[in-house]
């Protein structure tokens, strides 16, 4: 806020004296030039002239007294203007227009009460006067600005306790419609449902992504939950639901789902399930964008873990039991495998190991587990626990163990 200075005692503080006597005239004619001069007041029903008028005296009192002398700094009246006018949607260009009538109408009064020898005072006074309306006009718009900052952290706060509501709903809720109507979402159009999974390294999952998306003209609306960040997003097209995914992955710090795309926002809810899952198809410490459907296997193994853990355990038990050191290559070896088709040269070439080495890791995996990777039932199960393995995350006993770190998660190829 700006500090205002004490003026001089002078004959300047005479000819605002003189002018604070006829304050209530004054007011009359700023509130007459306020509702003809400017044309959101002249339309606006907000204040009667009564009210209008109230302001209007306060604040010319207060600076007719500033410049007399007979008060000190006081910037209230300035205040409580923006705030006023703020509350009734009164652009704030108007606002600072009326102060810039006052500070006309004082100065034609001042030019006709001061006469003689006062004439000599006037450039001060208009120093003076102009410097306490442009302090005025700036508190007022600071209220302003500040009133407009809670109104919208107020209107934040409500639409994203909206938003948790329509995504706890149930589809068949008809409340639900009602809480769509009230996000301003159309019944009809084409949504998805994200959530961000949190990674502790990151200062937030998917920081600026809502003024990033509305770049893109995607609408989208975010609340933040421990441990992750959750948005419902309308891409209108699908031109726009590939931008989307486009910017997800852009900025994406962690494990990222997508829902399918749904028509209806009360479909939010069962949406917000997919995109949880989809988020688990992905290594824990990875940041990747996976939409629902897109991986089959992962997203049977996020269905059921508990069930992934034992099928993990059960198939590739006697490999989990090594030592860490004799353990990791047999499943890089075994994922690269799987990765390049099944070619041991390609292997081989890959993780600049010779193929016999690659062929002697393989037979191993082959007698610890009874499964050739040359039958392809065997293979397939050997994927699927690799998977779950790679997916979940077990420790030496089949216990789930923690999510492995970012560093650990790009070493074992995930």
């Amino acid at each position: 806020m700006t500090t205002l200075t004490e003026p001089p005692v002078n004959d300047s503080a005479s000819v605002a004296r003189t002018l604070l006597a006829e304050v209530d005239d004054l007011t009359a004619e700023l509130v007459g030039r306020i509702r003809t001069g400017d044309h959101a007041y002249a339309e606006s029903t907000a204040l009667t002239d009564a009210e209008l008028g109230f302001v209007v005296r306060d604040n010319l009192v207060s600076l007719l007294g500033q410049l007399s002398g007979g008060v000190g700094r006081r910037l209230q009246p300035a205040t409580v203007v923006g705030r006023v006018k703020a509350e009734l949607g009164v652009p704030l260009p108007a606002v600072l227009h009326a102060y810039r009538l006052a500070g006309r109408l004082l100065w034609e009064r001042a030019l006709g009460v001061a006469t003689g020898t006062r004439l000599d005072v006037l450039p001060q006074l208009g120093s003076e006067m102009w410097r306490i309306i442009d302090d005025y006009s700036g508190a007022a718009a600071e209220a302003y600005g500040d009133y407009l900052t809670e109104r919208v952290r107020h209107d934040d706060s409500e639409r994203r306790a909206l938003l948790r509501r329509l995504l706890n709903g149930d589809s068949h809720d008809p409340t639900q419609r009602d809480i769509a109507r009230a996000l301003h979402l159309p019944p009809l159009g084409s949504f998805v449902v994200v959530h961000a999974e949190a990674d502790p390294e990151a200062l937030a999952p998917l920081m600026s992504i809502e003024s990033r998306l509305r770049a893109e003209y995607v609408e989208s609306i975010w609340i933040t939950e421990a441990g992750a960040r959750i948005g419902l997003l309308s891409p209108a097209t699908e031109r726009a639901h590939q931008q989307v995914l486009a910017q997800l992955r852009q900025h994406a710090t962690g494990r990222v789902g997508v829902s399918r795309p749904f028509s209806t926002a009360g479909d939010a809810g069962a949406a917000l399930r997919e995109a949880e899952l989809a988020g688990r198809c992905a290594p824990a410490g990875t940041a990747t964008v996976t939409v629902y459907g897109d991986t089959p296997i992962p997203l049977v193994l996020a269905h059921a873990p508990s069930a992934a853990h034992e099928m993990a355990h059960e198939i590739l038990g006697p490999v989990l039991d090594l030592p860490p050191e004799e353990c990791d290559p047999l499943l890089d070896t075994l994922a690269m495998w799987f990765e390049c088709g099944g070619s041991n040269t390609e292997v081989a070439q890959r993780l600049h190991y010779h193929r016999n080495t690659i062929h002697y890791r393989l037979r191993r995996i082959e007698t610890l587990t009874d499964r050739r990777c040359s039958d392809p039932k065997a293979a397939a199960e050997l994927y699927v626990a690799l998977t779950a393995v790679r997916l979940i995350g077990l420790d030496r006993s089949g216990i789930p163990a923690d999510p492995p770190s970012r560093g650990q998660a790009q070493r074992l190829g995930f």
